[in-house]
């Protein structure tokens, strides 16, 4: 039966000859090409099963004919042998698909391992066969004498078998198994072992007496040879049976046991995957609360969506931040994979939202600054993170929505979802035309299918900080089509008609932040929170985490007018951008909230400010005045030359 063939493009280093010896030893026939056999090959019409590709070689000639041996079978796989796992381009100009990128720093025998994959089914070999051939030649036995006490030493002596005397052997018979001289082996004495529970006594021998050359520890009154061999029935009592492990006790209210996981509660659903509350058990009784994101089960032979899911992981896993869920482990249970990340015990800001217009009360102008800017330092931190190799990852999220944001119940602000991300490093790459992310917070380069960058994202972060404060979305329509056409033409709706209540600081940054062209916007998202920090300072008192968790509790179990009471003590609304001043509340101590663990400080008398500069002079007055001036000078200059 003919070995699978394998041609291997490789760049005539030094290495080469060891790999191919490990090749043709793993079951390969190898076909070492370079420089003028390229043609001679194509000319057999030969079809090899794998295309290995050394891309460190010089030149241009092994792209080529990857190319036409991809012409001639479309299914050829294709390895190549480079620590750069950017894209090539074939001799045509067009991307050269890989199947595999392999460092060519491994050894010898991991590059094998991870080529044997590629074997067909009725070429791999086994590993009792590993050492067949070495088997495979049996000498003539061996002339009968006297052992030789230094055939240890001996490197070229043969591994000489000698049965004792017992079933299936006759006595004094020796196989000897030549070796071909790779290495150096002892003679070795096999005692009769028979496959049963206790050993048989082989049959007494007569004492013999000790020649000179012999010398055993057991002539030696008082010392026990530990190498010889005892001919007494040894009774062999069995091993001791394992205990079987216990099943782990589920926990009370568990859906369904999950891998290492108890699933406890579903969380949400989307379109193709769903979230779980679950508990992880360990050993000594350790537990911990995490989340569980797993593939729908009729999207888990979907390779695309897998390698979607898979990159997520990668991606997330290597971004550690406050205000990012943390990745702990990416698994399989059965056929679905699954991400385990941190547990958030809190709501989205689209559920919020929610409870914000039935309550008919806006989103403190205060929280929604805090909650963006903390978000903004999330996006900021992964734009400039670099992978594992210390390269960018220019990494852009792609999907900043209300639904991806998460206030925890104790006010922290959480980012999350990192699926449709886009990175550099990613292995799937988003199809031409293909519009990935929510329309409604779209940016328009994004809703026109051109090139991202980080502003995109701070484009859709605008769109939630516009959300926030209006309560209503920025891009309405009556159809699909009508949303799709004014994401793309960038039409925002006029803020201050929404929410007339709002600050001119306030409004300036959230239209900085929408500009239409990138180039007007945030140049990056450390500038869009120094502004939100600044305008926070300003306010006086300052937002805290302890600010937000007491409104989302209030928010989400309390009464419209334990909500009233929180807002007019906690958050009143900014009169003047620039002095930090506050609504005047009434007179009185501030009313006490009655939603326990909530407590409701009336604001402190503000110090005398300072009064106000006088306003600005009108941009126009100064040229105006300096036409005037020049028309003066003008006229009298005619007065005197008349």
């Amino acid at each position: 039966m003919s070995r699978p063939l394998l041609v291997f493009l490789d760049s005539q280093s030094s290495r080469t000859p060891g790999l191919v010896s490990a090749l043709e030893l793993d079951g390969w026939a190898v076909r070492c090409l370079h420089g003028d056999k390229l043609q001679d090959f194509l000319q057999t019409g030969l079809a090899p099963a794998l295309l290995l590709l050394d891309l460190t070689a010089p030149g241009e000639t092994g792209k080529t004919l990857a190319r036409m041996l991809r012409q001639r079978q479309p299914r050829l796989p294709v390895v190549a042998l480079s620590e750069d796992t950017a894209a090539p381009t074939d001799g045509g100009g067009h991307l050269l698909d890989i199947q595999a990128y392999l460092d060519p720093a491994q050894t010898d025998g991991v590059l094998v391992a991870s080529l044997r994959s590629y074997l067909p089914e009725g070429d791999r070999r086994p590993s009792d066969d590993l050492f067949g051939d070495l088997l495979a030649e049996l000498d003539t036995p061996a002339p009968l004498g006297p052992p030789d006490p230094f055939a240890f030493f001996n490197p070229l002596a043969p591994l000489e078998l000698t049965p004792l005397p017992g079933e299936g052997a006759e006595e004094g018979s020796t196989v000897a198994i030549s070796e071909r001289g790779r290495l150096p082996v002892p003679s070795v004495k096999v005692p009769p072992v028979l496959l049963s529970e206790h050993l048989v006594p082989a049959a007494p021998r007569p004492a013999e007496p000790l020649g000179e050359a012999e010398f055993t520890f057991s002539s030696i009154s008082g010392l026990e040879d530990p190498f010889g061999w005892s001919e007494e029935a040894v009774p062999v009592s069995p091993p001791p049976a394992r205990p079987v492990p216990s099943p782990r006790p589920a926990p009370p209210g568990a859906i369904e046991e999950y891998g290492n996981y108890f699933l406890l509660e579903k969380i949400a659903v989307g379109g193709m995957a769903e979230l779980f509350k679950a508990q992880q058990r360990g050993v000594q009784g350790f537990q911990k609360i995490v989340a569980i994101k797993r593939i729908l089960p009729h999207f888990s032979d979907n390779e695309d969506f897998v390698t979607m899911f898979i990159d997520e992981a990668k991606l997330a896993a290597q971004l550690t931040h406050p205000n990012i869920v943390q990745i702990f482990d990416l698994g399989k249970a059965g056929s679905s994979y699954y991400i385990a990340m941190e547990y958030v015990n809190g709501r989205d800001l689209r559920t919020l939202l929610k409870k914000v217009r039935e309550h008919g009360l806006p989103f403190p102008e205060q929280v929604a600054a805090f909650v963006v800017m903390k978000v903004a330092a999330a996006l900021d931190y992964a734009h400039r993170k670099r992978g594992f190799d210390d390269r960018e990852l220019k990494l852009v999220h792609r999907d900043i929505s209300p639904q991806n944001v998460i206030l925890s119940a104790e006010g922290a602000v959480k980012l999350v979802d990192f699926g449709i991300a886009k990175a550099a490093s990613k292995a799937s790459n988003t199809l031409a035309g293909a519009l990935k992310g929510k329309l409604l917070y779209m940016s328009p380069e994004q809703a026109t299918g051109q090139p991202l960058d980080n502003r995109s994202d701070l484009y859709s972060l605008g769109l939630v900080l516009f959300e926030l404060l209006t309560g209503e979305r920025c891009f309405q329509a009556d159809s699909e089509l009508g949303v799709l056409d004014k994401v793309r033409q960038g039409r925002i709706a006029d803020l201050a008609t929404l929410n007339p209540s709002i600050s001119r600081e306030m409004a300036a940054i959230v239209n900085r932040a929408l500009q239409k062209s990138v180039d007007h916007r945030y140049p990056s998202a450390r500038f869009l929170e120094r502004d939100l920090r600044d305008y926070l300072q300003r306010l006086g008192t300052p937002v805290t985490e302890h600010d937000v968790a007491d409104y989302v509790q209030v928010l989400l179990n309390g009464t419209r007018v334990q909500l009233q009471t929180l807002l007019a003590a906690r958050f009143p609304v900014p009169s003047s951008p620039a002095s930090g001043s506050h609504r005047a509340l009434g007179e009185g101590s501030g009313p006490q909230s009655a939603l326990p663990g909530v407590s409701v400080v009336p604001p402190q008398e503000s110090a005398p400010q300072a009064p106000a500069p006088a306003a600005l002079r009108p941009r126009w007055l100064l040229p105006l005045i300096l036409a005037l001036a020049t028309l003066l000078v003008i006229l009298m200059a005619m007065g005197r030359w008349a």
